[in-house]
């Protein structure tokens, strides 16, 4: 993810641009094109004259049951909306925008959530097909993870990456913080990620162990990673470095999960799993942090957000707690495999 800000209505084209360009990347024809395109101007359009200005943050997605697509996410730390309710009815756009309003970006998205606080700011995250069945939106749900990955301001590639990849009884998450920032810090992430990819099936511990030995060459990073087992009601955990791992139960409170000190590929010594307890793996969010973002958040100021979809989590908590000095990448994923 690159952040294109949108402070001024000149943005407005450049956000579109860079989200029609990824759209086109992944197989869109001009028409799915053209949804792309709505969606970007509205919530650009949307950033300037309702938010005060913010980001829009543009990927792809693959929710590892064969649906892909392009996401874009606006962020803003505007005055919220009043009623997010009659925002959303079809017809209403109280500045003008490109489409009409709201709802628009709703009738043009496969996925559609929305969080926003009066004096905080808003969220919104537009997952977008293809191919949308009979031409109109298939009303999906978003998977039950999400994630922001960004690069530190000033570079453009980012030197965190992340994973997800489950089987039958589990579903295993990672995040690699590759040393500093830049193309070698990206070079230790992309490695990182291809050693996963071959060993995650192992077990947090071991696959922690065939990364740091895979990744002598470089210039390594910390790694943690989670697998989680609803039927066990447990996660079972593994960290070298400062990713910082993190339980949220449903009413908010959270746990915080043990790393070990090291560098992945270079002195990392212990490479130990440690079982934490899931009391309600429905409601329970499972959430791993580079230390781009500041690990002081919590949830009391943010009364219904754990309830919300894992995307706005990682959206919202990016906001709010990066650090603006380095790589930040956040993913959170439901304690429950769907």
């Amino acid at each position: 993810m690159t952040p294109v800000a949108v402070t001024e209505s000149s943005q407005v084209a450049e956000a579109r641009r860079v989200s029609v360009d990824l759209a086109r990347r992944h197989g869109f024809d001009d028409e799915a094109a053209g949804r792309v395109a709505i969606v970007a101007t509205e919530l650009a359009t949307n950033l300037v004259k309702h938010g005060g200005g913010g980001i829009i943050l543009s990927s792809s997605f693959d929710d590892q049951n064969g649906t892909q697509g392009v996401e874009l996410i606006a962020i803003d730390k505007g005055p919220g909306m009043a009623n997010v309710r009659s925002s959303l009815d079809d017809g209403v756009s109280t500045a003008g925008t490109a489409g009409n309003g709201l709802g628009a970006i709703r009738r043009q998205s496969y996925a559609f959530e929305i969080f926003s606080q009066r004096g905080h700011g808003t969220v919104i995250v537009s997952r977008l097909l293809a191919k949308m069945a009979h031409g109109r939106s298939s009303n999906g749900q978003l998977p039950a993870w999400g994630a922001v990955s960004v690069p530190m301001p000033g570079e453009t590639v980012c030197g965190d990456a992340w994973a997800i990849r489950s089987d039958s009884t589990s579903r295993t998450v990672m995040v690699v913080d590759g040393l500093g920032h830049g193309p070698d810090a990206a070079k230790v992430a992309t490695e990182a990620i291809r050693l996963f990819d071959k060993y995650w099936r192992s077990g947090p511990a071991e696959t922690l162990k065939s990364l740091h030995a895979g990744l002598r060459a470089t210039r390594g990073g910390a790694v943690a990673i989670a697998r989680i087992e609803p039927v066990s009601k447990r996660v079972v955990y593994a960290g070298v470095g400062n990713i910082v791992g993190v339980i949220a139960a449903g009413n908010g409170q959270i746990k915080r999960m043990l790393s070990y000190n090291g560098t992945i590929g270079h002195n990392a010594r212990h490479f130990q799993e440690i079982v934490y307890p899931i009391e309600d793996p429905a409601s329970a969010e499972i959430i791993l942090h580079s230390d781009g973002l500041s690990s002081s958040w919590s949830f009391d100021t943010y009364p219904g957000l754990i309830t919300q979809h894992p995307a706005m989590l990682a959206a919202v908590l990016y906001r709010d707690f990066a650090r603006g000095r380095d790589d930040a990448t956040i993913v959170v994923t439901k304690g429950a495999c769907e």
